[in-house]
């Protein structure tokens, strides 16, 4: 069964939401255990550790998520309905 376009769009934006939502659940697990012992309660610098991490994780998320809604884009199906719309107009 083929895949429309607007599918593959929809389940890169879902396979993202799934990811970034494990990877926040992963970071406020990580937090919530790091702050409940007072004894071995986590420094401002694994703090920002953790930060840094998941924002690189959240980049790299949204990058693969852009990268396959543009793998998904008909260049051919734009670059024909672009050059339609511009003879109309009188530009070809």
């Amino acid at each position: 069964m083929a895949v429309n376009k607007s599918d593959e769009l929809k389940q890169a934006a879902i396979k993202a939401k799934c990811s970034l939502n494990e990877e926040l659940d992963a970071f406020i697990q990580k937090i919530d255990q790091a702050t409940s012992d007072p004894n071995s309660f986590i420094t401002l610098t694994q703090l920002e550790e953790e930060w840094r991490r998941l924002s690189l994780k959240t980049s790299k998320i949204y990058s693969d998520m852009v990268s396959e809604a543009l793998a998904a884009i008909d260049t051919k199906e734009l670059n024909s309905a672009k050059k339609a719309h511009s003879s109309r107009k009188g530009f070809a």
